[in-house]
């Protein structure tokens, strides 16, 4: 593998784990909040239309990229010629990209699909909600983690290959 496709690999696992960690970030820190002020009929009705709109490609696309890219960078790295000094960021972005991915197939995704079925429950919703959010937090926690070592992945490849 050449430090030049290495160095393309690392800087896109960036680029698609930062888009995913700042879009994860505002929800967390600004939109959840927002959402157990209103309450879980308007959370409900907002996600309908967030995944039957442009939010159904965008989160997939974004989150598939950002896993493919983080695994291929260090499947790339195995095979360079980079010494073992410069391993542990690259690894360690793998871990927290794959638990998030594990975390929204396993546990986001299924709770959000039983929005539809829940209607305009309000307790059903509610509990939707509060069983999402607590998910969302700690996938959110671990895009973030995924990006910084993403970065410092980035910043290791790019300082041995100059």
């Amino acid at each position: 593998m050449t430090s030049r496709t290495l160095k393309w690999l690392a800087a896109g696992a960036a680029l698609f784990g930062g888009l995913l960690a700042g879009s994860t970030a505002v929800r967390t820190v600004t939109q959840v909040p927002a959402w157990a002020a209103l309450g879980a009929l308007p959370w409900a009705t907002y996600s309908r239309a967030e995944n039957a709109a442009p939010g159904s490609l965008w989160y997939p696309a974004t989150g598939l990229a950002a896993l493919l890219l983080t695994v291929g960078t260090a499947i790339a790295f195995r095979f360079s010629r980079h010494g073992r000094a410069s391993a542990f960021p690259v690894y360690f972005a793998v871990v927290p990209t794959v638990l998030s991915a594990l975390i929204t197939l396993v546990a986001v995704v299924p709770i959000m699909s039983g929005l539809n079925a829940a209607a305009t429950n309000g307790p059903a919703l509610e509990l939707l909600f509060l069983r999402v959010a607590s998910w969302w937090r700690v996938n959110d926690l671990l895009h973030v983690l995924a990006f910084m070592g993403n970065l410092w992945a980035l910043s290791t490849i790019a300082s041995r290959a100059s």
